[in-house]
């Protein structure tokens, strides 16, 4: 059985005979009957290799007794009874456990405990009271009730056996006069040294098996921790799994982490909201603006810190009451009071900590409103143990997710040029050799040259196409200062490709978007262009990038026939009467952007592109 050492180890359980489901397990409404199950199978373990003691015990005493049956000699008969009773009784809970037998009830140890007691206190009586050798197998039941449970169920079982020794000298003391069945008597001394090598093992022990049982609590959860990194899943997925498990063991309203990359003044944002009985653990990530850095990456009093909220002459304020430094210590005479922000208006406690990986990226996780126990210290030492078990594995699920992302993209620029410089090319030659064919044909009138320019013409398509393939399969990894150049690169190969009158007009020189979101707009500016030559019919294009109203501007113009459809429409009307171009308007979604088009059928379109220069990218998992 799993003991409440472990349970003062994990916030949000109760000091009761076992851990709580939520902590052990996780999951705040986790299945009820796995958790029983494991539990029980925990208990056999233990009574298991309780019932071999036990045995082995009985039979060492046993011996004994036999090997000097004259001490104690007045009821040596009913001492060896008792004691081939207890040895018989160990026998057959050993049989019964080994045979299989479930422990069904959770009762069981208990009563199984309480045998331990009473049958140990029935043979000392019958063999010399306070002063009978066989008071050592009180020493068995100390081990076993740390063993099962913890410090407070050992001290209260090393209190009964005290109780038990005090009760057997009392009655060798003054039944002796009255009832013939008591015989004997006691040394005070011995008596007064038994019970504190009681109190003193009760002490030990129970201290002991707490020490271990929270330390297997503790590596429990770290194991269950990590068994949600799985980098075949990607981030998102590891990280909800992780923050999920974090929120059951602490019992808290919300996890956050932040992850700052300072190289590139770039700060995103993990949130993870309890789920419902249906729904798994809610996960929004966003990237928000670098000057929010303040509010997460603020000063700590140690690398981890616990805060409550408290009352001072500005307001109430979430102040550090506990910090610990690198080393798991209490640091003493520092505190740090957290932002006044909405962020933590409605937080009465926290738990915050910071961590390093690489040396690009620094971060900050909290824990919103965890349920706070009695040894705070420890709780907070847990959760410094679990961050730094787990950055580790889950910046090493991120590099290689990148590292993945990056062979893709080296395979694809492979790709890439292979076909530049095997298919296009052959498809170049190919073309200039029907050219040339088709000029010396050009004066015959049997309809070759007629053919063969359809032909050409088809080649030029091919190639053309192969071109714009090679750009979509291409990676794309911008940074600001790179985008303008971009599109300025892309206008000019296609003008120079498809002979599309194409300009490119700009109003700035770098865009302070995430990387993510470049990437996305640049899609979207290659798709629109492939989707004119394609489709419309264009003979001129204006594609220009500007800052408006606080938003960043894309704006593609052309002359061709425009959409089946004429008049103004946002990307939530388009949605709604299911038109226009499903790629653009996905990647639209997916950059958090807005798109409007507006369309006149025989004199062009427009497609205008905006994305808050300063709103938080948010996506939800």
């Amino acid at each position: 059985m799993v003991v409440n050492a472990a349970a003062q180890a994990l916030p949000g359980t109760k000091r009761t005979g076992r851990l709580s489901a939520a902590a052990i397990f996780g999951g705040r409404q986790g299945s009820k009957r796995l958790v029983i199950i494991r539990l029980r199978e925990q208990e056999y373990r233990v009574e298991k290799i309780l019932a071999v003691a036990r045995v082995f015990l009985a039979a060492a005493s046993l011996l004994a007794f036999r090997l000097e049956a004259t001490e104690p000699a007045t009821y040596a008969t009913v001492t060896n009874i008792l004691l081939l009773g207890y040895l018989a009784y160990g026998v057959l809970v050993m049989l019964w456990l080994r045979a299989g037998a479930q422990i069904r009830h959770p009762h069981i140890p208990l009563f199984l405990h309480t045998i331990d007691i009473l049958g140990p206190a029935i043979i000392a009586f019958f063999s010399d009271g306070p002063n009978s050798p066989f008071l050592v197998f009180l020493v068995f039941v100390l081990v076993a009730a740390g063993y099962r449970w913890g410090l407070r169920e050992t001290l209260a079982t090393a209190a009964i056996a005290i109780l038990v020794v005090v009760s057997e000298a009392i009655a060798f003391s003054y039944g002796s006069k009255h009832f013939w069945i008591v015989q004997g008597e006691y040394e005070t001394n011995r008596l007064v040294l038994r019970i504190a090598y009681l109190m003193a093992m009760g002490f030990l022990i129970g201290l002991l098996a707490e020490a271990a049982k929270q330390l297997q609590a503790e590596t429990g959860t770290i194991a269950r921790l990590l068994a949600k990194v799985h980098p075949d899943q990607g981030i998102r997925r590891t990280l909800q799994a992780v923050l999920a498990e974090l929120l059951n063991i602490f019992a808290a309203d919300a996890v956050l982490l932040a992850v700052a990359e300072v190289r590139w003044q770039r700060l995103y944002i993990w949130e993870g909201l309890p789920g419902t009985e249906t729904q798994e653990l809610k996960l929004r990530l966003f990237e928000t603006d670098w000057s929010q850095e303040s509010i997460y990456c603020f000063p700590l009093a140690g690398e981890f810190v616990q805060a409550r909220r408290r009352q001072n002459h500005s307001g109430s304020q979430l102040v550090s009451v506990l910090a610990l430094d690198a080393d798991g210590k209490p640091v003493k005479g520092t505190s740090c009071v957290f932002p006044d922000h909405p962020l933590w208006h409605n937080a009465d406690a926290a738990l915050a900590g910071s961590f390093t990986f690489s040396k690009e990226w620094s971060g900050r996780i909290f824990v919103i409103n965890p349920k706070l126990g009695r040894s705070q210290p420890a709780r907070l030492r847990h959760l410094q143990t679990l961050v730094r078990q787990l950055i580790p594995a889950v910046s090493g699920a991120y590099m290689l997710q990148r590292l993945r992302c990056k062979a893709g993209a080296m395979e694809r620029m492979r790709v890439a040029r292979e076909l530049h410089d095997g298919a296009v090319q052959s498809l170049i030659a190919t073309e200039m050799q029907v050219d040339g064919m088709r000029r010396q044909m050009a004066n015959s009138s049997n309809g070759l040259e007629a053919e063969l320019a359809k032909i050409q013409e088809a080649l030029r398509q091919e190639i053309i196409n192969l071109r714009e393939l090679m750009l979509q399969i291409r990676p794309l990894n911008l940074d600001p200062r790179q985008f303008v150049e971009f599109l300025a690169d892309l206008v000019e190969r296609f003008r120079r490709e498809t002979g599309i009158c194409v300009n490119f007009v700009t109003e700035v020189e770098e865009l302070c978007l995430p990387a993510n979101v470049l990437r996305e707009l640049g899609r979207i500016v290659q798709e629109a262009l492939i989707n004119a030559r394609k489709h419309s019919g264009a003979r001129n294009m204006l594609v220009s990038l500007g800052h408006r109203n606080g938003s960043w501007r894309i704006v593609v113009d052309d002359d061709g026939r425009g959409f089946d459809f004429a008049g103004r429409f946002s990307l939530k009307e388009l949605d709604a009467e299911r038109r226009g171009p499903m790629v653009i308007k996905e990647r639209v979604r997916n950059s958090g952007g807005e798109l409007t088009i507006e369309s006149v059928p025989g004199q062009g379109a427009r497609l205008e592109i905006s994305v808050p220069s300063r709103k938080a990218q948010t996506s939800y998992a």
